[in-house]
């Protein structure tokens, strides 16, 4: 798996970790990155590009997506990670997918326009939150957890780090950074089928 590293010396409590998974035209791929409480990179991982056949498709059936995003691509990922962030945090597509990764809590969140007044800052519903920074940027959150503790205590973490960054512009970072691999694996294959006369 290529990885880049940098070293991280920033204390954990102060480390975000951002989990994606990709599906572009047929091939899938997975990447973390971690950064500081400002945004600077300290780890990234990804996964290399897989592309299914019509019969492994057919054989996975319903059970594909949840194999491609946890076995494919999270799985490897979490086992590899160096990094200690207190949390991982993924886009809203990925709820569904939502577990502990590497000992981490997941939260999927989603910016929204704007969360109620009467919140006090959030509001929880099981497994969901809505959540308003101190910006006043509201956030909709899925949790991996249904621990009510565990999911103040994250609520807290994020309204704290929201102060010194905004908590969805590394994951678009990762996305990016996750279609460029994806354009330079697909040139490489695409030229390696090139025939010259």
């Amino acid at each position: 798996m290529p990885t880049q590293e940098l070293e991280a010396k920033t204390p954990s409590a102060q480390q975000v970790g951002y989990f994606c998974h990709l599906g572009l035209e047929g091939r899938h791929l997975g990447g973390i990155l971690v950064t500081n409480e400002i945004g600077v990179p300290l780890e990234f991982k990804y996964t290399e590009p897989i592309a299914l056949n019509r019969l492994q498709r057919t054989l996975y059936g319903a059970a594909l997506d949840r194999y491609l995003h946890e076995t494919v691509t999270r799985d490897p990922l979490a086992r590899d990670l160096h990094s200690d962030p207190k949390c991982i945090i993924a886009g809203f597509e990925e709820k569904e997918y939502l577990c502990t990764f590497a000992g981490r809590e997941m939260i999927a969140l989603q910016g929204i326009r704007s969360a109620s007044s009467e919140t006090g800052g959030a509001f929880a519903r099981s497994r969901e939150a809505l959540i308003m920074t101190d910006e006043g940027h509201g956030l909709r959150a899925a949790f991996s957890t249904s621990d009510e503790v565990v999911q103040q205590d994250i609520i807290a973490w994020l309204q704290g780090i929201s102060r010194t960054m905004d908590l969805l512009e590394p994951l678009e970072r990762l996305k990016a950074a996750l279609r460029m691999l994806a354009g330079d694996e697909k040139r490489r294959w695409e030229s390696t089928r090139r025939v010259t006369p």
